[in-house]
């Protein structure tokens, strides 16, 4: 194969894997490794190729995948990359994924339920899906069952669901366990954020067990009310972290819970955390970089429990280039009309993904990729769109689409049926169009207008006249040079669409 013909299989399958635009650097690079001895033709080969790669981006991607036919293609053979190994999980892994039902998952969530749910594919373990609803400001039953249906559309089955509020016994259980080792006390401190940042004691640090204890009792006989007291861990109020510095394990909540749950007194995310994670026998927990925080309270809790924390890695926080996950955000372009539901195909929730026709097998490809790693990861969006493709392409029907339309007048034109086929490549059959004789009409792109065309899969014409619409005269049938551009007929009496 010449170098030309070389570089053009290979541009045109970049080009098709990255929308429509080929990389030069990319393409020199699987132009050498199929024939190293091209290297000697470095400087040659470079210049072939940004010949063919500029032709190459001036077709539509359907003309690309169109050309793509002409060559075979290898396999890509590449490495099944697999998931850095569990210490310990030779003992057995059940791992978690704890979300908030206060609002329907995002790309950004998604990662950490599927991260986990790999693992325990991985060691025939078991999941947990476990819902934080230890706030009822934050909660409404319409996301537990949004939740679950989200992690269902991309292959998640939790083997066991828990509710936390049907839990705040066993939390009442372990605070007073702490409170009676003199781990936890009760205070009316309202400067919780200034002492905290400067290090200085609560009030109430010095209370006794007896009194803490009768301060608990107190509340559940409806003494106090929301924000007059809490109850904190007593760690170091020095401590190098401000996180660790007396912690808040639980306080009063005067709010009706949706799930009519009758409480006062409700554990924080931490605290209710660290006792599940023990007592659910959870074995590792793999969460996000800013949960590495709330991972170390976790830790403190559990150890002055006298349990050993479970095995715990962070990876590093996703960005989605040119996006906000910020569910407070989409909350309030909710309130101003700015997006119509959470599966408004600008947002980026995984049911507006789905809606908008990413395949919920890219959601998991993209993310088996990306994996645990530790580092920061800004994702551009072109990543999960490219592996969305490759998925719909082999099972795509292919439609003409016109952006700016504008209306083309052929006269004295032939009785033609067209053939188009739904596929360049794969068997799909083909959509018909039947036109008498005389004067057809379509519409086609305003940008594509040039002297001559080549309407696609039909024939080509002359332009005459340029106004409000295009006129122009049937020339012949003949596959030359001429633009080739997609079309849209416009129907009339006579003419058959099949």
């Amino acid at each position: 194969m010449d170098v030309r013909r070389l570089a053009l299989k290979h541009a045109l399958k970049n080009a098709v894997e990255h929308g429509g635009k080929a990389n030069v650097g990319a393409v020199v690079g699987k132009v050498i490794a199929e024939d190293p001895t091209l290297k000697k033709e470095i400087k040659k080969v470079v210049e072939v190729v940004k010949e063919v790669v500029e032709e190459v981006n001036k077709l539509t991607l359907q003309e690309q995948r169109e050309l793509m036919a002409q060559f075979t293609y290898e396999m890509r053979r590449e490495e099944k990359k697999d998931l850095p190994p569990l210490p310990g999980a030779e003992k057995g892994v059940v791992m978690r994924f704890a979300p908030e039902p206060g609002g329907y998952l995002h790309i950004g969530n998604m990662r950490a339920a599927l991260v986990n749910w790999f693992y325990v594919e991985k060691y025939g373990g078991k999941y947990i899906l476990r819902f934080d609803d230890t706030n009822p400001h934050n909660v409404k039953l319409v996301y537990y069952g949004a939740i679950l249906e989200d992690l269902r559309s991309v292959g998640i089955n939790p083997h066991q669901i828990i509710y936390q509020s049907d839990r705040l016994k066993i939390y009442e259980k372990y605070l007073v366990k702490l409170i009676e080792a003199g781990y936890a006390y009760a205070s009316f401190e309202k400067n919780t954020k200034e002492k905290r940042a400067r290090g200085l004691p609560f009030e109430g640090r010095e209370r006794t067990p007896e009194e803490s204890l009768e301060v608990l009792d107190k509340i559940k006989e409806g003494e106090y009310r929301e924000g007059e007291v809490a109850f904190f861990l007593k760690t170091v109020m020095n401590h190098p972290n401000p996180a660790l510095r007396d912690p808040v394990l639980a306080r009063i909540i005067d709010f009706p819970h949706p799930r009519g749950i009758e409480a006062r007194l409700y554990p924080t995310y931490n605290f209710s955390s660290a006792v599940d994670d023990i007592l659910l026998g959870i074995t590792h927990i793999l969460r996000g970089k800013d949960h590495e925080n709330n991972g170390k309270v976790q830790a403190e809790i559990q150890r002055l429990l006298g349990y050993t924390p479970p095995w715990t890695s962070t990876f590093g926080r996703l960005k989605i280039k040119g996006a906000d996950l910020s569910k407070r955000k989409i909350r309030q372009a909710l309130r101003e009309g700015k997006v119509h539901g959470w599966d408004d195909p600008g947002l980026l929730t995984v049911r507006a993904l789905l809606r908008r026709g990413i395949q919920a097998e890219a959601i998991v490809k993209l993310f088996k990729e990306l994996g645990p790693k530790s580092t920061d990861i800004t994702l551009d969006l072109e990543n999960l769109y490219s592996i969305n493709r490759q998925l719909i392409d082999p099972i795509s029907k292919r439609l003409y689409f016109v952006e700016q339309p504008v209306k083309v007048v052929v006269e004295d034109a032939p009785s033609i049926t067209a053939k188009i086929p739904w596929h360049p490549t794969k068997d799909m059959g083909h959509r018909t169009y039947v036109f008498e004789e005389g004067e057809h009409v379509f519409y086609i792109d305003r940008r594509d207008i040039e002297p001559k065309l080549r309407l696609k899969h039909l024939y080509n014409i002359e332009v005459v006249e340029v106004g409000e619409e295009v006129v122009a005269r049937f020339v012949d049938f003949a596959v030359g040079k001429e633009k080739k551009i997609q079309w849209v007929p416009i129907q009339r009496e006579g003419e058959i669409y099949a």
